[in-house]
């Protein structure tokens, strides 16, 4: 059968408004769920790397969640297996046990899921399944305890019950420089280690050290290379400035898909969203404000620089005035992205722990949440488990003055003892709609 021209420019016309109808219609669909529930947001895309910006505010309503306590050990229990040092990570097993590593103390105190002490494990020592000054923790893919000692750097390996059960293998250092373990994290089947090289020049006198994000193999083998930074000082003439020498060491975690995200900027509201094999894929950024440090920041970090420039003699000390946009933040299991910054730990209702900006796992700033109960975000530490919230009470002080800075010694003064306090994290309310 012949077709007529203008049955053939009909079908022609047909086949494309129907292209153009079913373009329109993703379109529609990308700009709904771009703008759902009103975000008004960018998203871009450049050489691979989407970036994803969110106004100053949230498109939801702010909310404000008092959570419910489980349970709390340490504080003035007389219970000694309660008796804690300085509480540095908190895990949780397949079981729902949950591991506290104390680093003073050099052990891990299990405890069952509603608060009732099991057992410890692990002790201090150079021998097998021991260690000293830990400062993380993870589970290996079968099951064992890797406990990780920052200098020197080393991941001792034990059994759930305790035994020894060998090292974990780490990536040989290529120069043959000093090499530390400030941190670990394992999840969605991606190892990472927070690691740190050192080496003197004994030629050009200076001294150097970089901390950067690896992932690797359980048998030790590097797999992926995410972040890296470089600080060098001329020990001739040395300056420690506290914005240059920040690692980013709490600024980084696994997610739950095994990719790695890091905020490893001081004064920028960033986070990078690297592949497990390394490649940047997303950056999420929103506007802020930049703001002055207050007071009680100052005092510390003065302390601080001032204790570790004693190792240098005639060093420069420079503090910065800002403080951090972004303090530290948490990977739900869902994806949502938890962030506490220089805006959300100060200024509290009495009785609020923190104000966190809340982000779905698109990366988009749905809105702040603030939780109510015992706790500061300035002062204690806050692990992020499951749906479970835990409170390290005293841990700023406890953890100063164990390495023995000055103001923080707590000799021959009433200390306040540690406090492990769990809480339930649950509701509409801490959903990242």
């Amino acid at each position: 059968m012949k077709v007529s021209v203008n049955n053939k420019l009909f079908r022609v016309w047909r086949v494309f408004a129907i292209a153009l109808v079913l373009v329109v219609a993703i379109v529609v669909v990308m700009s709904a769920r771009a703008h759902a529930g009103g975000w008004t947001g960018k998203v871009a895309a450049t050489n691979g790397v989407t970036t994803v910006s969110s106004p100053a505010k949230g498109y939801a309503t702010p909310a404000t969640v008092k959570l419910p306590e489980l349970w709390r050990v340490g504080g003035d229990s007389e219970d000694e297996a309660d008796l804690f040092g300085v509480i540095v990570d908190i895990d949780i097993d397949a079981n729902g046990e949950v591991y506290l590593l104390d680093s003073q103390l050099s052990e891990v105190k299990i405890y069952s899921k509603d608060g009732e002490f099991l057992r410890s494990i692990g002790r201090e020592g150079e021998g097998p399944g021991e260690f000293r000054r830990p400062v993380a923790m993870f589970f290996t893919a079968d099951g064992k305890v890797a406990v990780v000692q920052m200098m020197p750097g080393k991941i001792v390996l034990l059994n759930k019950d305790g035994k020894p059960a060998g090292d974990f293998p780490l990536p040989a250092a290529p120069d043959g420089g000093f090499q530390l373990v400030q941190s670990a994290d394992s999840r969605g089947g991606n190892i990472v280690l927070f690691m740190g090289r050192q080496k003197f020049d004994q030629t050009t006198k200076k001294w150097s050290r970089d901390s950067f994000l690896t992932g690797v193999t359980p048998d030790g083998k590097q797999t992926a290379s995410y972040c890296k930074k470089e600080n060098v000082i001329d020990m001739a003439a040395p300056v420690l400035d506290d914005a240059a020498w920040d690692t980013f060491e709490r600024r980084w975690e696994v997610g739950p898909d095994g990719k790695v995200y890091a905020a490893t900027k001081y004064d920028d509201y960033e986070i990078t969203v690297y592949d497990k094999a390394g490649k940047v894929e997303k950056l999420i950024t929103r506007e802020y404000k930049h703001l002055p440090r207050t007071a009680r920041e100052k005092d510390v970090m003065t302390k601080a620089m001032n204790f570790y420039s004693k190792m240098m003699p005639g060093c420069k000390v420079n503090i910065r005035e800002t403080a951090k946009d972004i303090s530290y933040f948490s990977v739900r299991d869902d994806g949502a992205l938890w962030v506490m910054t220089s805006s959300g730990d100060r200024n509290l209702p009495k009785g609020s722990m923190g104000t966190f900006d809340v982000f779905n796992p698109e990366g988009h700033f749905v809105k702040t949440v603030t939780l109510q109960g015992e706790g500061s975000p300035i002062e204690d530490l806050y692990v992020f488990e499951k749906d479970r919230v835990y409170v390290v009470t005293q841990f700023l002080t406890a953890a100063m003055s164990a390495q023995g800075v000055e103001g923080f010694d707590t000799a021959g003064a009433e200390a306040e003892p540690m406090t492990v306090i769990c809480y339930k994290l649950e509701g509409d309310n801490v959903a990242a709609r």
